[in-house]
């Protein structure tokens, strides 16, 4: 998934307010933050995929540091011990929720390609091999996760602005072609979008003159 993951966002700034939505945008995609790195560095391995299903067409062959399960939950409790330095407990703990939660939310959309320990026994419900149900089921989490956040808010301007560009960024890789993008090129362009939406989401908590 991808907006999913700030669906996650958005509930738990709703549920910790005092910390900022930006960081709960890095934590949400903390772990891919990692595994597109260490893809960069030759560390972990993903190729592309030819298939129509747009949700497909990026093999996970080997992200154990990142996307296993019990990986998932080490990066979340070093995480934790970090942030509680930095910050304090409350800190830590919600935003090792959201590194976590991607694991989770990650399981329901992918084949069986998540790995519980390290690289081995490999799950996923396997939601992406619906693509249209998938797509819709997507949006109306995080649509529905925004109203939950925002409904009670005095201005809504920037979060409108903030959820209406992450929903038409994301919908056309429903659209898009067929062709082979180099894992390299993905890989920046990810990490790229993910600082970009963090930094909106900063923009949209701003304080206007």
């Amino acid at each position: 998934m991808f907006v999913g993951h700030y669906a996650v966002g958005f509930l738990l700034k709703k549920k910790f307010n005092e910390i900022p939505l930006w960081v709960f945008f890095i934590a949400v995609q903390f772990v891919d933050i990692l595994a597109f790195s260490l893809v960069l560095l030759g560390v972990e391995k993903m190729s592309y995929n030819p298939t129509a299903n747009p949700f497909l067409r990026t093999s996970i062959d080997y992200v154990p540091f990142t996307h296993s399960l019990s990986s998932s939950l080490v990066i979340a409790f070093i995480v934790f011990l970090v942030i509680w330095k930095l910050k304090n407990k409350t800190w830590g703990i919600a935003l090792s929720i959201g590194v976590v939660s991607h694991w989770f939310i990650d399981f329901i959309a992918h084949t069986p390609d998540m790995p519980l320990l390290f690289n081995s026994y490999k799950v996923g419900l396997g939601l992406w091999n619906y693509p249209w149900i998938a797509f819709f089921l997507e949006i109306g989490f995080f649509l529905g996760a925004g109203y939950y956040l925002y409904k009670d808010a005095e201005n809504l301007k920037r979060p409108v602005i903030l959820i209406a560009l992450l929903v038409l960024l994301y919908t056309p890789t429903m659209f898009a072609p067929e062709e082979e993008m180099p894992v390299a090129v993905f890989s920046i362009f990810s990490l790229s979008l993910y600082f970009i939406f963090a930094a909106l989401a900063w923009w949209t908590e701003r304080k206007q003159n």
